[in-house]
Protein backbone atom coordinates (compact mmCIF):
# COMPACT_ATOMS: atom_id res chain seq x y z
CA UNK A 1 0.00 0.00 0.00
CA UNK A 2 2.94 2.30 0.46
CA UNK A 3 4.57 1.93 -2.74
CA UNK A 4 1.30 2.90 -4.07
CA UNK A 5 1.17 5.77 -2.23
CA UNK A 6 4.32 6.69 -3.42
CA UNK A 7 3.95 6.32 -7.13
CA UNK A 8 0.58 8.45 -6.63
CA UNK A 9 2.63 11.05 -5.46
CA UNK A 10 5.13 10.45 -7.49
CA UNK A 11 2.49 10.79 -10.97
CA UNK A 12 1.02 14.15 -9.11
CA UNK A 13 4.25 15.88 -9.14
CA UNK A 14 4.99 14.65 -12.94
CA UNK A 15 1.64 16.40 -13.86
CA UNK A 16 2.17 19.29 -11.60
CA UNK A 17 5.32 19.91 -12.99
CA UNK A 18 3.99 19.51 -16.63
CA UNK A 19 0.87 22.06 -15.70
CA UNK A 20 3.76 24.30 -14.50
CA UNK A 21 5.70 24.03 -17.62
CA UNK A 22 2.52 24.28 -20.41
CA UNK A 23 1.77 27.49 -17.99
CA UNK A 24 5.37 28.96 -18.53
CA UNK A 25 5.28 28.87 -22.14
CA UNK A 26 1.40 30.38 -22.98
CA UNK A 27 3.25 33.31 -20.44
CA UNK A 28 6.24 32.95 -23.14
CA UNK A 29 4.10 33.47 -26.16
CA UNK A 30 2.06 36.04 -24.53
CA UNK A 31 4.79 38.11 -24.52
CA UNK A 32 6.57 37.45 -27.32
CA UNK A 33 4.35 36.48 -29.91
CA UNK A 34 3.12 33.07 -31.41
CA UNK A 35 5.66 30.28 -32.53
CA UNK A 36 6.95 30.93 -36.63
CA UNK A 37 4.77 27.85 -37.56
CA UNK A 38 1.96 29.98 -36.58
CA UNK A 39 2.49 32.76 -38.37
CA UNK A 40 -0.15 32.34 -41.18
CA UNK A 41 -3.20 32.41 -38.71
CA UNK A 42 -1.32 35.40 -37.02
CA UNK A 43 -4.02 38.64 -37.59
CA UNK A 44 -2.08 41.24 -38.99
CA UNK A 45 -3.85 44.25 -39.28
CA UNK A 46 -0.87 46.74 -39.34
CA UNK A 47 -0.29 45.14 -43.27
CA UNK A 48 -1.74 46.47 -46.05
CA UNK A 49 -2.25 43.66 -49.22
CA UNK A 50 -1.06 45.17 -52.10
CA UNK A 51 -1.83 44.17 -56.32
CA UNK A 52 -0.08 45.45 -60.17
CA UNK A 53 -1.56 43.93 -63.13
CA UNK A 54 0.65 44.14 -66.44
CA UNK A 55 1.01 43.26 -69.94
CA UNK A 56 -2.83 42.37 -70.82
CA UNK A 57 -4.45 45.25 -72.69
CA UNK A 58 -7.71 43.61 -73.65
CA UNK A 59 -9.65 43.23 -70.97
CA UNK A 60 -10.93 45.49 -68.21
CA UNK A 61 -7.27 47.82 -68.47
CA UNK A 62 -6.74 48.89 -72.02
CA UNK A 63 -4.18 51.69 -70.81
CA UNK A 64 -1.62 48.39 -69.74
CA UNK A 65 1.15 48.62 -72.27
CA UNK A 66 1.74 45.15 -74.34
CA UNK A 67 5.22 43.30 -74.32
CA UNK A 68 5.73 44.30 -78.15
CA UNK A 69 9.23 43.58 -79.91
CA UNK A 70 11.91 45.46 -78.57
CA UNK A 71 9.78 46.84 -75.54
CA UNK A 72 10.43 47.42 -71.99
CA UNK A 73 6.84 47.49 -69.82
CA UNK A 74 6.35 47.70 -65.71
CA UNK A 75 4.57 45.48 -64.22
CA UNK A 76 4.93 46.73 -60.91
CA UNK A 77 5.69 50.00 -59.70
CA UNK A 78 5.50 50.15 -55.71
CA UNK A 79 5.94 52.57 -53.13
CA UNK A 80 7.15 51.00 -50.08
CA UNK A 81 7.89 50.38 -47.28
CA UNK A 82 6.79 46.72 -48.37
CA UNK A 83 7.51 43.36 -49.55
CA UNK A 84 7.01 41.71 -53.11
CA UNK A 85 5.46 38.58 -51.92
CA UNK A 86 4.49 36.61 -55.18
CA UNK A 87 5.35 37.02 -59.20
CA UNK A 88 2.93 35.57 -61.57
CA UNK A 89 4.32 35.72 -65.35
CA UNK A 90 3.47 34.82 -69.05
CA UNK A 91 5.45 31.32 -70.17
CA UNK A 92 5.74 32.87 -74.14
CA UNK A 93 5.23 30.90 -76.61
CA UNK A 94 7.23 29.76 -79.00
CA UNK A 95 9.64 28.93 -76.05
CA UNK A 96 12.10 28.84 -78.30
CA UNK A 97 12.42 32.29 -79.55
CA UNK A 98 11.05 34.27 -75.76
CA UNK A 99 12.49 31.96 -72.87
CA UNK A 100 15.15 33.09 -73.19
CA UNK A 101 14.19 36.94 -75.28
CA UNK A 102 12.21 38.04 -72.67
CA UNK A 103 14.39 39.36 -69.90
CA UNK A 104 12.87 40.20 -65.76
CA UNK A 105 14.57 43.05 -64.32
CA UNK A 106 13.84 43.90 -60.61
CA UNK A 107 14.87 47.46 -58.97
CA UNK A 108 14.78 48.71 -55.47
CA UNK A 109 14.60 51.74 -53.86
CA UNK A 110 16.30 53.68 -57.25
CA UNK A 111 19.29 51.95 -57.18
CA UNK A 112 21.48 52.81 -60.27
CA UNK A 113 21.19 48.98 -61.25
CA UNK A 114 18.64 46.37 -61.35
CA UNK A 115 18.88 43.87 -58.49
CA UNK A 116 17.62 41.30 -60.17
CA UNK A 117 18.65 40.67 -64.21
CA UNK A 118 17.91 37.70 -65.97
CA UNK A 119 16.76 35.48 -68.85
CA UNK A 120 13.11 34.22 -67.96
CA UNK A 121 13.59 31.06 -68.41
CA UNK A 122 16.50 30.93 -66.70
CA UNK A 123 15.60 32.52 -63.38
CA UNK A 124 12.66 30.12 -63.23
CA UNK A 125 14.95 27.15 -63.60
CA UNK A 126 13.36 26.55 -67.13
CA UNK A 127 16.67 25.36 -68.52
CA UNK A 128 17.78 25.14 -71.72
CA UNK A 129 16.09 28.06 -73.49
CA UNK A 130 12.54 27.02 -71.87
CA UNK A 131 12.92 22.94 -72.28
CA UNK A 132 12.07 22.14 -68.86
CA UNK A 133 9.31 20.08 -67.70
CA UNK A 134 6.50 21.81 -65.57
CA UNK A 135 7.30 21.60 -61.67
CA UNK A 136 6.75 22.95 -58.47
CA UNK A 137 9.30 23.61 -55.84
CA UNK A 138 9.19 25.56 -52.49
CA UNK A 139 10.70 29.17 -54.37
CA UNK A 140 9.82 28.96 -57.89
CA UNK A 141 7.18 27.15 -60.62
CA UNK A 142 6.93 26.12 -63.90
CA UNK A 143 3.40 25.99 -63.98
CA UNK A 144 1.15 24.95 -67.02
CA UNK A 145 1.76 28.33 -69.28
CA UNK A 146 3.44 30.24 -66.65
CA UNK A 147 5.93 31.02 -64.43
CA UNK A 148 5.42 31.69 -60.23
CA UNK A 149 7.90 33.54 -58.23
CA UNK A 150 7.85 32.94 -54.39
CA UNK A 151 10.82 34.78 -53.15
CA UNK A 152 9.53 37.43 -50.51
CA UNK A 153 11.30 40.75 -51.59
CA UNK A 154 11.05 43.51 -49.08
CA UNK A 155 11.57 46.92 -50.11
CA UNK A 156 12.39 50.38 -48.15
CA UNK A 157 11.01 53.04 -50.92
CA UNK A 158 9.98 51.77 -54.02
CA UNK A 159 10.24 48.30 -55.77
CA UNK A 160 10.17 48.13 -59.60
CA UNK A 161 9.25 45.06 -61.14
CA UNK A 162 9.73 45.08 -65.19
CA UNK A 163 9.75 42.62 -68.36
CA UNK A 164 12.40 43.59 -71.09
CA UNK A 165 11.40 41.82 -74.91
CA UNK A 166 14.30 41.63 -76.73
CA UNK A 167 12.99 39.60 -79.54
CA UNK A 168 11.98 41.27 -82.57
CA UNK A 169 8.69 40.00 -82.22
CA UNK A 170 5.43 41.17 -80.03
CA UNK A 171 4.17 38.55 -76.86
CA UNK A 172 0.82 37.92 -75.75
CA UNK A 173 1.72 38.84 -72.05
CA UNK A 174 -0.06 38.66 -68.64
CA UNK A 175 1.81 39.02 -65.36
CA UNK A 176 0.92 40.44 -61.89
CA UNK A 177 2.27 41.05 -58.66
CA UNK A 178 1.10 40.40 -54.58
CA UNK A 179 3.03 42.00 -52.36
CA UNK A 180 2.09 43.95 -49.05
CA UNK A 181 2.75 47.26 -47.36
CA UNK A 182 4.12 47.80 -44.56
CA UNK A 183 4.28 50.38 -41.53
CA UNK A 184 8.01 50.61 -41.09
CA UNK A 185 11.38 49.32 -42.72
CA UNK A 186 13.44 46.97 -40.60
CA UNK A 187 17.03 47.86 -41.30
CA UNK A 188 18.04 44.28 -40.66
CA UNK A 189 16.52 42.74 -44.34
CA UNK A 190 18.38 42.19 -47.39
CA UNK A 191 17.54 42.75 -50.68
CA UNK A 192 16.58 40.61 -53.11
CA UNK A 193 18.93 39.72 -56.14
CA UNK A 194 19.48 37.49 -58.86
CA UNK A 195 22.47 37.43 -61.80
CA UNK A 196 22.82 35.16 -64.83
CA UNK A 197 25.79 34.22 -66.09
CA UNK A 198 26.78 32.44 -69.14
CA UNK A 199 29.97 30.66 -70.27
CA UNK A 200 31.24 28.14 -73.18
CA UNK A 201 34.89 26.61 -72.17
CA UNK A 202 36.98 23.68 -72.68
CA UNK A 203 36.34 21.08 -70.13
CA UNK A 204 39.88 19.56 -69.29
CA UNK A 205 41.86 17.98 -66.52
CA UNK A 206 42.61 21.73 -65.90
CA UNK A 207 39.26 23.20 -66.27
CA UNK A 208 38.63 26.30 -63.59
CA UNK A 209 35.22 28.44 -64.29
CA UNK A 210 34.57 30.92 -61.73
CA UNK A 211 30.46 30.90 -62.00
CA UNK A 212 29.34 33.93 -59.36
CA UNK A 213 31.35 36.57 -57.24
CA UNK A 214 29.43 38.84 -55.01
CA UNK A 215 30.79 41.60 -52.72
CA UNK A 216 29.02 43.07 -49.70
CA UNK A 217 27.32 41.46 -46.64
CA UNK A 218 24.83 39.02 -47.00
CA UNK A 219 23.65 35.59 -47.63
CA UNK A 220 23.23 33.22 -50.32
CA UNK A 221 20.11 31.37 -50.73
CA UNK A 222 20.17 29.30 -54.58
CA UNK A 223 21.68 28.27 -57.61
CA UNK A 224 20.59 27.23 -60.97
CA UNK A 225 22.13 25.59 -63.77
CA UNK A 226 21.65 24.30 -67.39
CA UNK A 227 24.48 22.69 -69.28
CA UNK A 228 24.80 21.81 -72.83
CA UNK A 229 27.46 19.79 -74.53
CA UNK A 230 27.65 17.74 -78.14
CA UNK A 231 30.74 16.33 -77.02
CA UNK A 232 30.36 13.15 -77.85
CA UNK A 233 32.75 11.87 -74.42
CA UNK A 234 30.46 13.64 -72.15
CA UNK A 235 27.20 11.81 -73.49
CA UNK A 236 25.68 11.06 -69.63
CA UNK A 237 27.23 13.88 -67.88
CA UNK A 238 30.52 12.35 -67.91
CA UNK A 239 32.81 14.47 -66.40
CA UNK A 240 30.02 17.34 -66.47
CA UNK A 241 28.89 15.67 -63.13
CA UNK A 242 32.47 15.43 -61.87
CA UNK A 243 33.92 19.12 -60.26
CA UNK A 244 34.99 20.45 -56.98
CA UNK A 245 32.50 23.45 -56.22
CA UNK A 246 34.18 25.73 -54.22
CA UNK A 247 32.82 28.27 -52.33
CA UNK A 248 34.97 31.26 -50.92
CA UNK A 249 33.36 33.17 -48.28
CA UNK A 250 35.11 36.40 -46.85
CA UNK A 251 38.37 35.51 -47.66
CA UNK A 252 38.50 31.95 -47.03
CA UNK A 253 39.21 29.87 -49.72
CA UNK A 254 37.14 26.53 -50.04
CA UNK A 255 35.01 27.57 -46.65
CA UNK A 256 32.63 25.22 -48.28
CA UNK A 257 33.59 22.19 -51.03
CA UNK A 258 31.50 20.12 -52.67
CA UNK A 259 33.43 17.07 -54.13
CA UNK A 260 30.67 16.59 -56.80
CA UNK A 261 29.02 19.15 -58.83
CA UNK A 262 25.76 16.57 -58.32
CA UNK A 263 26.51 16.40 -54.85
CA UNK A 264 26.50 20.38 -54.45
CA UNK A 265 22.86 20.07 -56.03
CA UNK A 266 21.98 17.23 -53.26
CA UNK A 267 22.29 14.54 -55.99
CA UNK A 268 24.79 11.16 -56.44
CA UNK A 269 26.11 9.16 -59.10
CA UNK A 270 25.60 11.89 -61.75
CA UNK A 271 22.52 13.27 -63.21
CA UNK A 272 20.78 10.44 -64.04
CA UNK A 273 16.65 11.46 -64.53
CA UNK A 274 14.88 13.57 -64.20
CA UNK A 275 13.64 14.51 -60.36
CA UNK A 276 11.95 17.68 -58.49
CA UNK A 277 11.79 18.20 -54.87
CA UNK A 278 10.67 21.24 -52.67
CA UNK A 279 14.47 22.28 -52.33
CA UNK A 280 16.57 20.76 -55.27
CA UNK A 281 15.04 19.10 -58.96
CA UNK A 282 16.47 18.09 -62.23
CA UNK A 283 13.36 19.08 -64.62
CA UNK A 284 15.08 18.50 -67.33
CA UNK A 285 17.67 15.55 -67.99
CA UNK A 286 18.73 14.76 -71.66
CA UNK A 287 21.75 12.61 -72.19
CA UNK A 288 22.37 13.33 -75.68
CA UNK A 289 22.60 11.19 -78.89
CA UNK A 290 24.77 11.87 -81.74
CA UNK A 291 24.19 15.28 -83.58
CA UNK A 292 22.19 16.77 -80.69
CA UNK A 293 23.64 18.10 -77.64
CA UNK A 294 23.23 16.59 -74.08
CA UNK A 295 21.18 18.52 -72.33
CA UNK A 296 20.74 19.63 -68.45
CA UNK A 297 18.64 21.76 -66.08
CA UNK A 298 19.47 21.62 -62.44
CA UNK A 299 18.58 23.30 -59.30
CA UNK A 300 19.10 23.99 -55.64
CA UNK A 301 17.72 26.31 -53.25
CA UNK A 302 19.87 26.92 -49.63
CA UNK A 303 17.11 28.49 -48.00
CA UNK A 304 17.05 26.34 -44.78
CA UNK A 305 21.10 27.02 -44.47
CA UNK A 306 21.71 30.59 -46.34
CA UNK A 307 25.38 30.76 -46.84
CA UNK A 308 26.67 33.95 -45.39
CA UNK A 309 28.96 36.40 -46.20
CA UNK A 310 29.99 39.36 -44.57
CA UNK A 311 32.40 40.97 -47.41
CA UNK A 312 32.64 38.36 -50.17
CA UNK A 313 31.14 35.22 -51.70
CA UNK A 314 32.49 33.83 -54.84
CA UNK A 315 31.50 30.06 -56.31
CA UNK A 316 34.30 28.15 -58.72
CA UNK A 317 34.37 24.82 -60.13
CA UNK A 318 37.48 23.26 -60.50
CA UNK A 319 38.15 19.82 -62.11
CA UNK A 320 42.09 19.41 -61.33
CA UNK A 321 41.34 17.53 -58.51
CA UNK A 322 39.26 14.83 -60.04
CA UNK A 323 42.53 11.86 -59.94
CA UNK A 324 40.76 9.15 -60.10
CA UNK A 325 38.93 10.68 -63.51
CA UNK A 326 42.32 11.88 -64.84
CA UNK A 327 44.06 8.21 -64.47
CA UNK A 328 41.20 6.28 -65.66
CA UNK A 329 42.22 4.52 -69.48
CA UNK A 330 38.65 6.03 -70.29
CA UNK A 331 39.50 9.39 -69.46
CA UNK A 332 43.30 9.05 -70.44
CA UNK A 333 42.46 8.08 -74.24
CA UNK A 334 39.58 10.47 -74.33
CA UNK A 335 39.51 13.79 -73.25
CA UNK A 336 43.55 13.42 -72.24
CA UNK A 337 44.17 12.35 -76.17
CA UNK A 338 41.57 15.36 -77.11
CA UNK A 339 42.96 18.45 -75.44
CA UNK A 340 45.22 19.48 -78.23
CA UNK A 341 42.14 19.46 -80.61
CA UNK A 342 40.93 22.67 -79.97
CA UNK A 343 37.11 21.86 -81.29
CA UNK A 344 36.69 19.43 -78.97
CA UNK A 345 35.54 18.85 -75.29
CA UNK A 346 32.95 21.94 -75.01
CA UNK A 347 30.47 22.91 -72.61
CA UNK A 348 27.95 25.59 -72.47
CA UNK A 349 27.16 26.07 -68.81
CA UNK A 350 24.48 29.36 -68.02
CA UNK A 351 23.97 30.05 -63.96
CA UNK A 352 21.58 31.48 -61.84
CA UNK A 353 22.54 32.82 -58.43
CA UNK A 354 20.36 34.20 -56.05
CA UNK A 355 21.03 36.23 -53.12
CA UNK A 356 20.09 38.43 -50.31
CA UNK A 357 22.55 41.93 -50.08
CA UNK A 358 22.13 44.97 -47.91
CA UNK A 359 22.73 47.01 -50.73
CA UNK A 360 19.58 47.83 -53.33
CA UNK A 361 21.25 47.31 -55.92
CA UNK A 362 25.18 47.88 -57.56
CA UNK A 363 25.80 44.61 -58.49
CA UNK A 364 27.86 44.63 -61.92
CA UNK A 365 25.81 42.46 -63.97
CA UNK A 366 27.26 40.84 -67.30
CA UNK A 367 25.59 42.47 -70.48
CA UNK A 368 23.76 39.45 -72.03
CA UNK A 369 24.40 37.88 -75.25
CA UNK A 370 23.20 38.60 -78.41
CA UNK A 371 19.17 36.98 -78.78
CA UNK A 372 20.04 35.08 -81.16
CA UNK A 373 23.05 33.45 -79.00
CA UNK A 374 20.47 33.07 -76.71
CA UNK A 375 18.36 30.85 -78.67
CA UNK A 376 21.56 28.92 -79.16
CA UNK A 377 21.17 25.28 -77.99
CA UNK A 378 24.85 25.77 -76.87
CA UNK A 379 27.83 27.85 -78.02
CA UNK A 380 31.22 26.98 -79.37
CA UNK A 381 29.57 23.59 -80.44
CA UNK A 382 32.53 20.63 -81.66
CA UNK A 383 33.01 21.08 -84.97
CA UNK A 384 34.61 17.80 -86.41
CA UNK A 385 33.45 14.97 -88.67
CA UNK A 386 31.16 12.26 -87.72
CA UNK A 387 33.98 9.50 -88.42
CA UNK A 388 36.15 11.48 -86.06
CA UNK A 389 34.15 10.57 -83.36
CA UNK A 390 35.00 8.63 -80.90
Amino acid sequence: MAALDEAISKAGARALIGVLAAAAFLVACSKEGPAPADGLALIRTDLETGFSNGGWNVDRYPGLEPLKAGARIVVADLAGPGAIRHIHLTRHHPAELFARGVVLEIWFDDAPAPAVMSPLADFFGDGCNGRAADFSADLIECAPGSYNCYFVMPFRARARVVLRNDTDRDAADYSYVEWERSPRWDGRYGYFHAAYRRRAFRLLRDASELLFEARGTGHLVGRQLSVATDEPLFRGFYYVMEGNNEVAVDGRERALDYLGTEDSFTFSWGFRNAFVGRSAGMPLVEPGAPGAPASLSIFRFHDRLPIRFRRSLSWRIEWGQERHIHRSPGFAAGAGRLADDPERCWVDYAAVFYWYQREPGGYAHEALEAPADRRAAMLHPNRFPADKRP
